[in-house]
């Protein structure tokens, strides 16, 4: 299933905004676009992404390097199984002594929640194992019982 994100992306040390761009990341092929031009597509072989600092990331796409902000690096960083490297600029702002000042967002709450921890790969994951396991059993406990039916029936 492709995803798709909106950021910014510019090169490596450039100060701005950067470009406004869409990154469409799917389980083959990573695609960016911007506006209505869509820049380049790689495929999974082509392209590296690599966790850099305050939520943004380093796009490594067919040998060129780019840095990717997206607009909800949670969800980016869950969805490409990424870290982020460093708490984001949102995080370390001082907090706001009145509440008509604060402006959080839950998106903010879940990023900073969320800095630094790794993706982890699922550890009650078996690839399906034990869900044949206990298929296998059923249809073998149920012939056990079958078969003491008819031997009941038989003596």
């Amino acid at each position: 299933m492709t995803k798709m994100f909106t950021g910014a992306v510019m090169l490596p040390g450039e100060a701005g905004t950067g470009l406004e761009a869409t990154l469409s990341l799917g389980p083959e092929r990573v695609t960016l676009s911007a506006g209505e031009s869509q820049l380049g597509s790689w495929d999974r072989a082509d392209y590296l992404i690599t966790p850099e600092s305050n939520g943004a990331f380093g796009l490594t796409l067919g040998g060129e390097t780019l840095l990717f902000r997206p607009d909800s690096p949670s969800e980016f960083s869950s969805t490409s199984s990424v870290p982020m490297a460093e708490p984001l600029l949102a995080r370390e702002k001082p907090v706001a002594t009145d509440a008509a000042d604060t402006e959080a967002t839950e998106d903010d709450y879940i990023n900073a929640a969320i800095t630094g921890i790794r993706p982890l790969k699922d550890p009650t994951d078996d690839g399906g194992l034990s869900k044949g396991f206990v298929a296998v059993m059923s249809v073998l406990a149920t012939l056990v019982c079958l078969a003491a039916i008819v031997t009941a029936a038989l003596v």
